[in-house]
């Protein structure tokens, strides 16, 4: 179980991205930052079973930064890549009626399909280990899930995250644009 967090005085948007995100990836738990240091957020993540956590900032009252932290040996360390937002389209702007619903997606993978430049591979598998989600390519494999993640190449932004809902391949959302990711951390 991985932990999921904000920075300390959140926006709505930035609760509702949160939401969304818990809702959508399968061992994701949202946790109330409130006055919690990363200290406390650790110890939970400990408690929960991985000792991963992942914090949303806010930045001009939006999803502005993802950061990622592993706990090993007592010590918090903050996990390639560090994720820059530049956008974010929730569950609820999207068309479809499964966007209205708070329903939990009980099974999940990454799509592999489509070729990506090597960064952004690194970004894809990186993702992929991290929220232990396996990373697989439509087909006979995948029929047992429920929906997939997709990372993509935006025409105004360096990349993309989103959800699929299967088999109709129906987007659910959240849709997170990232402007740029850093790997010297």
């Amino acid at each position: 179980m991985i932990i999921l967090t904000t920075s300390h005085r959140p926006t709505r948007r930035v609760r509702s991205l949160c939401n969304d995100l818990a809702s959508t990836i399968p061992g994701l738990v949202r946790v109330n930052r409130g006055k919690m240091g990363l200290i406390d957020v650790a110890e939970k993540s400990i408690h929960a079973g991985s000792g991963k956590f992942i914090v949303v900032d806010r930045w001009k009252g939006c999803p502005g930064r993802i950061r990622l932290y592993k706990v090993n040996d007592g010590e918090i360390r903050e996990e390639a890549p560090r994720i820059y937002v530049s956008g974010v389209k929730l569950r609820r702007e999207f068309k479809t009626p499964f966007g209205k619903r708070r329903e939990k997606v009980n099974s999940l993978f990454l799509n592999m399909s489509g070729a990506l430049d090597s960064e952004r591979e690194k970004f894809r598998l990186k993702l992929s280990e991290f929220l232990e989600v396996p990373a697989l390519k439509i087909g006979g494999e995948t029929l047992n899930y429920q929906a997939y993640m997709h990372v993509g190449v935006g025409e105004d932004c360096w990349a993309y995250i989103s959800f699929f809902l299967l088999p109709g391949r129906a987007e659910i959302g959240p849709r997170i644009k990232i402007s740029h990711v850093v790997w010297d951390i």
